[in-house]
Parts: structure tokens; sequence; C-alpha cells
């Protein structure tokens, strides 16, 4: 191995406030891989974050190996630009606060505001590093990757990662369906899932691609940087990656139904020797890839460097970043010390059976099985739901009641929000129709209820009718959109500070408008029931 460039100074001959700065860095590091490191343990879409620390160890060691290192010229140009990444870092690690106040670290919002703090820092890290009086990380494509790739470490914005899972759902089932039919394998489409003529076949979330997207979207990404040079090797490596991964990831769809069409259970065995195997196979295409491209490029050869070797000095920006490391060490402190629990407080949860009447004469009701399978997701096992129906045909008139329940500081309320119709309904085939009116106060039995988000989803030729309410503490809560950061701050800042309060949610589903279900006995019965608990 050929030994490091002289021109990057050694960590000892560094100034003492980059060496506080590194020191303090390497803490922030650390703690982010802490705090993530169940995820990454436990979600098969994060699996990578594991290998992340090594990963941009190795770009930050490749870094200083450049043997035509370039760094910054001393000027207000670098401070500029550094001191507001660090600034903007700061801020969002702020909003990791809020957001985890109300929501808790463990959801994927908190996380992604804390991995876009961590990339923001190290950016400004960076640019304080290359400054020509420090010289310490040049200014290079392994140096920026090794930044860039803490992006990945968390899942994304809960809204992105849903629609993209939901839009490359949709092409998986849609292509899969095409290529059967081009074999000449009756097969058609039904939301997400692959009617065959003796089974179906769903594509689940897992099977969307997204996880291929990102693990090889990291691969090429380091792969550009620690195996290739020329610029358009790399672009190719990076470009080509995410695109091994999806073909990959099609293949195994593909395979998966094929053998689903030929009577082979692939539920267990089959899904997961698959999974395993296109998994390694995409590894390696992409591992040859890069070696391929490599051999294919000189050997590198020094070049001068950037002005003469004076002794390194300080810099403005590790003024800055010295502040905005300390600041963020102070919000940690206080976070730990002080910081808003979620744990909940006792409390006697309702009878959620009691609220449920019994069917009326010539209906039958039946309690929808394995809803606890969902507790884990939704954070409470209070949740109940009961069909009733008028005769079994499919224009028959359904009444579907949903309750789920959360005793003070079991779960937070952007949680609950981020769980409703309109964001849980999609993935599992439903498709949302416009309605005339988003927003109602409905009334049942002689008296106003409060205001009902409505909505009506189709699926095939069956179309519901659905109207759900969210109370916090016995009062009802403006819908917020599960999707719209902003107002998950204001929700954050509203109800993740105070004392955490019980929450209920009541979702009614039919075939029928509102008009024709308010008069039915069961749904009258069902509202006289829920009207202590809030609503």
């Amino acid at each position: 191995m050929k030994p490091p460039a002289t021109r990057c100074t050694a960590f000892r001959a560094l100034p003492w406030l980059a060496k506080i700065n590194a020191l303090g860095l390497s803490a922030a590091v650390a703690f982010f891989a802490a705090l993530l490191w169940p995820l990454w343990l436990h979600d098969d879409n994060l699996t990578h974050g594991i290998f992340l620390p090594v990963l941009a160890g190795i770009l930050v060691i490749e870094s200083r190996r450049d043997p035509s290192p370039r760094f910054a010229r001393p000027g207000p140009a670098t401070a500029s630009i550094g001191a507001p990444l660090a600034v903007a870092g700061l801020a969002c690690y702020v909003l990791a606060i809020i957001y985890a106040a109300a929501l808790g670290w463990s959801h994927s919002l908190a996380e992604f505001m804390l991995a876009a703090g961590l990339v923001l820092v190290l950016g400004a890290a960076w640019l304080g590093f290359a400054d020509q009086r420090v010289r310490f990380i040049p200014l290079n494509w392994p140096a920026a990757v090794a930044v860039a790739l803490w992006i990945f470490a968390a899942p994304p914005p809960p809204g992105t990662y849903a629609r993209l899972a939901f839009f490359m759902q949709t092409l998986v089932t849609d292509g899969v369906v095409r290529v059967l039919g081009t074999f000449g394998i009756a097969a058609y489409q039904n939301g997400n899932v692959i009617e065959l003529a003796r089974t179906s076949v769903g594509v689940s979330e897992a099977c969307s691609g997204v996880r291929s997207l990102i693990s090889c979207t990291v691969a090429g990404l380091f792969l550009s940087a620690a195996l290739v040079r020329r610029p358009l090797n790399r672009a190719l490596v990076i470009i080509l990656s995410p695109a091994i991964g999806l073909a990959m990831n099609f293949l195994r769809s593909l395979l998966l139904t094929l053998l689903a069409n030929a009577g082979v259970d692939i539920e267990v065995h089959w899904h997961d020797v698959t999974g395993g195997s296109i998994l390694v196979g995409t590894t390696l295409l992409v591992a040859a890839l890069g070696f391929w491209l490599r051999r294919r490029e000189a050997a590198p050869a020094a070049a001068p460097g950037d002005g003469p070797l004076d002794a390194p000095g300080r810099s403005l920006l590790q003024v800055v970043l010295a502040g905005a490391l300390a600041l963020a060490g102070g919000l940690t402190c206080l976070m730990v010390i002080g910081g808003p629990g979620l744990r909940p407080r006792a409390h006697q949860a309702p009878d959620l059976a009691a609220l449920f009447p019994e069917a009326p004469p010539g209906w039958t009701v039946q309690s929808t099985p394995n809803l606890d399978d969902f507790s884990g997701t939704l954070q409470t096992h209070d949740l109940m739901e009961k069909v009733y129906s008028a005769g079994p045909r499919l224009e028959s008139e359904h009444l579907t009641l949903y309750v789920a329940y959360w005793k003070p500081g079991q779960a937070p309320v952007t949680l609950v929000d981020a769980h409703t119709p309109d964001a849980c309904w999609p993935g599992t085939g439903w498709e949302p129709e416009p309605v005339p009116i988003a927003q109602e106060v409905l009334g049942i039995d002689g008296r106003r209820l409060a205001p009902a988000e409505c909505r009506r989803f189709s699926l095939n030729r069956f179309e519901t009718h659905v109207w759900f309410w969210h109370l916090y503490g016995g009062q009802p809560l403006a819908y917020v959109d599960p999707y719209s950061a902003l107002r998950l701050v204001k929700q954050a800042l509203r109800y993740g500070f105070g004392q955490p309060q019980d929450q209920l949610f009541v979702r009614v589903s039919s075939n029928r408008p509102w008009q024709e279900i308010a008069t039915q006995p069961t749904l009258r019965q069902f509202f006289s029931n829920v009207k202590p608990l809030g609503l």
C-alpha cells in the first residue's frame, strides 16, 4: 500500500481547534450510528447502514492518499459557503429534536432530519479541513462521497418513500404482467396483485425495488470513489449500479410469479432464497463493473501540489464549526437530561368491544381478523374493526366500523396522523377517487358530529365511502397531511412538548353515502357509544 500523500497534514500536526472539531465530528458520527444501529439491524431497507461507517472511513483514507491533492485557497469564499452549511445543519438538528418530541427518535422523519443535519455539518467541516492552512482532507471525489453517503443512513421522509414504493410496485406489477402475456401466460393486473389462472401474487412494498435502488446507489457511489478515477467512468458506475439493482429485482419478481403459476409455494422458502440470491448477485455485478472500469484506467501520476508547505494554521470556518458543534452538544445534553418522554402514563383504556353494537335483524357481523399484526406499526394493541353486511353479494349494503385507542404518551400525535386511509389504503390496491367535499360536519340521531374527513376509494368494481376522526384528549384534531413536513412541525410544536393525552381514531366506511347509512340503527348506536369519548 502506498503511504498517504505528504501534502495532507497528519492529525497530530493539526491546530488545536481543528483537532477538537475532528474529535467532535467523530463523536457526532458515533452518536448518530448508535441511535440508528437498531434500525440498521432490523430494517431490510437500511441494512447497508451497518457498513456506512466503514465505507466512509475508507473513503476518507482514500481521499488523503490522493497523489495530487487540492486544497481551498484562504479567503472569504470558503467561509461564505461553509458557515451557511454549518448553520443549516444545526437547524436540521433542531428540527430533528422537534420531530422526535412528537414522533419519537424511531420515526423516519426525525431520523432523516438528523441525517440531513449530519451531512450538512460534515460538508462544512470538509471545507474547513480542505483549507490550505489546515490541509487535512483534500477537495476530491472520495471525500465528497464520504460526506454524501450519510444521507442514505436514514430512511427517506415517509411521503417520499411511500410514493416511490407505490410507483415502483405499479411498474413492477405492470411489467411482469406484460412479460407473462408475451410468454402466453394468462394474467391481469389488479392493483398491485397479479391474478393468475390458479393463484394470485402480490407485489408488496418489499418487492418494489426501493431496497435495491437505495443499496445499489450506495454501492455505486462508493465504488465510483474507491475504484475508478475518470469522471466518465465514475458517472457510468453511479448510473448503472441502481439500474442493475432494479433489473435484478424485476427478474426476481418475474421468477416468483412463474413459480407461483407452476403451483410452487413461494411464501417462505422461495421468497427468501431469491431475495438473498438477488442481493448477492447484484452486489457481484456492481463490483465487477467497477473493477472492469478500473482495469481500463492508467495508474494516476503524482502532480505538483498547491502552494508551499507552510505550517498549518487556523481558519475562520474552524471557529464557526466549533461553535455549531458546541451548540449541538448542548442541545443533546438538554434533550437527554430533560427532554420530553413518550412513556405511556397509567390510564384506563375504554372497552372497545362495548362500542360496537350487535347486528340488526337480517344483517351479519364479522370481526376483522389479525388486526394485531399492525400493532407494531400503530404502536397500540387496542384496535378493533367489524364489518356489518346486509347480504353476501358485492352490491349488498356493507358498513365497516373501526376504532383504535392510545393511552397518554403511548404514541405521538403525528404518528397516528401518518396512518390514515390516505397514507395506507393506496398501498393495498385501493385507488383514491375525487370527492366534492374533503371535510364535512355530519349529523346523526339529531346531533352534529365533529368535522369528519371524507374520502372515497375504489377497488375493481367495489367503491367505498370513508369518514374518519382523530381525537386527542377527547377533542377532535384538524387533519394534518402526513406528507407535509411543515404541517407536521406545527403539529409537533403544539402537541409534542406538552403533557400527553389519550388518542382515539374512529373510521366509518360503507358502499353507501352518508345520507343512506345515517338512519341505520347500527351506526346510530355506535356513535351513541363513542359519544362519552369525545365524538
